[in-house]
């Protein structure tokens, strides 16, 4: 990589991180604009549900590693500005969509956007901020992707109201206009010129989208042929392995996972994330079952959590300059597994009060981790392959969450009786999550340095 000129830590951070938040944004607005857009079509919510929603993330998650790779071959500012206008033609074409085919279409189109956006993101800020700031500033990278998360709803409630509900995907473009103009002279690192041209792993490529889709989709299905779906995906797995080690440029090293503080880290944010999905999806659950509570405190739970990540995320990636990225990321997960056990332990849900503590924790231990854990999986790989180790930990992070929810739907239709013990099981079960986190987190020690 071509050195960069020093240059605004804060504005990369805003530059990058108004455009990344754009992928939770569009998955959380969607959501609420499911209702009017039945209304406009004529479509069944749930039928809408799988294709709007599904589709966005599948697309998302399969081309998330071959689109890092690519950033590490050709460039990340290439990727990034690819991805803007990938979002950009997304939101056009949902803005005027006349029929579901084109919204499903526009999805697909913001889902590989997001895929372009996500790993050169991570990466830039690997490559262009010093190691002292790293964990810092992924750590205020990921706060405000937590925020982002969190305005979807309210903001999308919104516009939806008073615009109709194409204005979720016009929201995008004042996004964009502000995130490209900020990084409008921004000296991005680029790929040095070789005398041999790096060749692009495309079986690789290939064979790890095909064991992905086979895993995502097959852990959603319940009957044999999700069974034969995580066959398919574990002989993919084995095949690509096979594959990798013999590539000069693979699109996953897998020799990455021989470095122990990379494998520990990087399942630091996917079981994380298996725990924090996890519990998001069954508090709406437990609340309408057992209490019928309304959806305005319903958000305000989800609110408490994602306050307690966005706080402590920032304030993750400075305490890991002081007592190192794994002692930071121990702190974390020891600060989600309380909340996990107090809300293991609590049998009145009616009110918000005497449980918003421990929903606090939940948030602030994930926003403790993220940024040391993300520093880590960085600083374990050369600056070359800093896209390739980002897909990977994006990878992870989604693997994460879609397997935390597939254990919920398993756990629900376990138990026909409502009943708090089901969902104590639940908690048990996450919070046994972020235990493990705690167990890995202390194995995030580099070789040489935590910053190396």
């Amino acid at each position: 990589m071509k050195p960069i000129k020093s240059q605004s830590n804060t504005r990369i951070i805003l530059a990058l991180g108004l455009g990344a938040g754009l992928i939770p944004l569009n998955s959380t607005t969607i959501a609420v604009a499911l209702p009017a857009i039945g209304i406009h079509f004529g479509a069944d919510d749930s039928l809408l549900s799988q294709w709007l929603i599904v589709s966005y993330l599948l697309v998302s998650v399969l081309f998330l590693s071959p689109a890092g790779k690519l950033g590490d071959l050709w460039g990340h500012g290439k990727l990034l500005r690819t991805g803007w206008l990938m979002f950009l033609i997304g939101a056009l074409i949902g803005s005027f969509a006349v029929s579901i085919s084109q919204l499903v279409i526009s999805r697909v189109v913001m889902g590989l956007g997001s895929a372009l956006l996500m790993p050169s993101s991570i990466a830039v800020v690997r490559n262009s901020v010093s190691p002292e700031q790293r964990a810092p500033a992924l750590g205020m990278l990921a706060g405000g992707l937590a925020v982002s998360a969190a305005l979807g709803p309210p903001v999308g409630g919104f516009l939806i109201h008073h615009f109709g509900w194409q204005s979720v995907f016009w929201l995008n473009l004042p996004v964009l206009a502000i995130s490209a103009w900020l990084a409008r002279d921004l000296d991005l690192p680029v790929p040095d010129k070789s005398d041999t041209p790096l060749k692009f792993d495309w079986p690789g490529s290939a064979m790890l989208i095909g064991l992905l889709a086979c895993f995502v989709i097959g852990v959603r299905v319940s009957d044999s042929t999700g069974t034969l779906l995580l066959v398919s995906s574990a002989v993919l797995a084995a095949l690509f392995v096979s594959w990798e080690i013999r590539q000069r440029e693979p699109v996953l090293d897998v020799r990455l996972f021989r470095v122990r503080a990379f494998t520990c880290a990087i399942l630091v944010i996917a079981v994380q994330n298996f725990g924090m999905y996890g519990v998001l999806f069954q508090m709406p659950y437990l609340l309408n079952e057992l209490y019928q509570s309304p959806a305005n405190q319903v958000g305000l739970m989800m609110l408490v959590t994602t306050a307690g990540m966005a706080i402590c995320s920032p304030l993750g990636g400075r305490l890991a300059n002081r007592i190192t990225n794994r002692w930071t990321a121990l702190l974390g997960s020891l600060c989600g597994l309380t909340g996990m056990t107090g809300l293991a332990l609590a049998s009145d849900w009616s009110a918000l009060l005497p449980i918003s503590p421990w929903l606090f924790l939940v948030g602030a231990g994930l926003g403790l981790n993220t940024g040391p854990a993300q520093a880590t999986v960085l600083s374990a790989v050369q600056e070359k392959d800093a896209g390739m180790a980002s897909g990977a930990l994006s990878v992870m992070r989604y693997l994460g969450s879609i397997t935390g929810i597939a254990l919920l739907g398993f756990l629900l239709a376990q138990t026909e009786i409502p009943g708090i013990p089901r969902y104590q099981m639940g908690f048990q079960i996450y919070g046994s999550a972020f235990l493990l986190c705690a167990l890995l987190s202390l194995g995030m020690k580099l070789p040489r340095s935590e910053h190396g």
